[in-house]
């Protein structure tokens, strides 16, 4: 069943009144599990048409980050939007389509079927009522409310004057986090993601591990609630991460093999802890700093 959100309900997402650009929706509606705190949720958008290159990095970035129990949010669009809605389903993630006309209409046709399993599992969003049709000038407009749904916005491929690229407009008016993934100076469908870095208008990643290295420090803080460093404040992936390093250089794919948990939460973790102080990266790997041997040596004994 479907329904409509407005300002006073308490499924909107406080990120939506900083939709700046056109402006805030006056309504929503939304099919699907609830739309959660914005600053869980990172879009991954591009272009319709992307390379395999482009669907590589965007399902890394979509699944990592769905393991990390962060909601990818994107289009329904062909292409970079279906990968990241895709790669978040099949790492039974929670994604969130924002829809460019009512929620009774199939658009695009060939995502019918994967519509249908966000809207099992995941959420689906729109701020046009049933009936609505697409229209040229919907998909800005609903381009504002990807970016204020988010924490951050993550181009993977488009054209210079791509929706992809006024969804990180509308990312930078609204004060999030843009990152961008850069790509071939023969690819056409690369040169947004390389104007948005040249400009200085994104930060340039190429996995997800990137992503989670700048925004973790944000995350420990909004997290912690004691000292950060000591052992009874760790999760316990953190301790898992911790009770597996060596003393010596311990690379991310040693470690996150041998902790059970998916990949992506271990990527995130590890950034975390050397935030905390924890541990520290190194070329050849994470060594553990002094606070981190000692929380080590709390857990052992504990």
């Amino acid at each position: 069943m479907s329904r409509i959100i407005t300002p006073s309900s308490p499924e909107w997402s406080e990120g939506l009144t900083e939709a700046v650009a056109i402006g805030p929706p006056k309504r929503l509606f939304v099919s699907g599990r609830e739309l959660p705190d914005w600053k869980k949720c990172i879009a991954v958008v591009g272009t319709r048409r992307p390379t395999g290159a482009g669907r590589d990095a965007a399902r890394e970035i979509a699944t990592r980050l769905a393991q990390a129990n962060f909601i990818v949010v994107s289009g329904l669009a062909l292409g970079i939007d279906s990968v990241a809605h895709q790669a978040a389903l099949d790492a039974n993630g929670h994604t969130i389509a924002v829809l460019g006309c009512g929620l009774d209409r199939e658009y695009p046709k060939q995502n019918a079927a994967l519509k249908a399993r966000i809207e099992a599992t995941g959420t689906l969003v729109t701020e046009y009522p049933a009936g609505q049709d697409p229209r040229a000038f919907h998909f800005p407009e609903r381009n504002r409310i990807i970016a204020a749904l988010c924490r951050a916005v993550v181009v993977v491929e488009g054209a210079g004057r791509s929706g992809a690229l006024i969804t990180a407009r509308y990312a930078l008016d609204a004060n999030r986090g843009v990152y961008a993934v850069p790509g071939s100076i023969r690819n056409p469908a690369a040169v947004g993601p390389n104007e948005l870095i040249r400009t200085g208008n994104a930060s340039l990643i190429t996995s997800a591990d990137d992503l989670f290295e700048d925004i973790a420090p944000g995350l420990v803080w909004e997290d912690s609630d004691g000292p950060l460093g000591r052992a009874p404040t760790l999760d316990a992936v953190e301790q898992a991460v911790l009770l597996q390093m060596d003393d010596g250089p311990n690379p991310m794919g040693r470690v996150s093999a041998d902790v059970e948990a998916p990949p992506g939460k271990v990527a995130l973790t590890m950034s975390r802890l050397e935030v905390r102080g924890l541990i520290a990266k190194r070329i050849t790997g994470y060594e553990l700093t002094d606070a981190g041997v000692r929380a080590r040596a709390s857990l052992s004994y504990a």
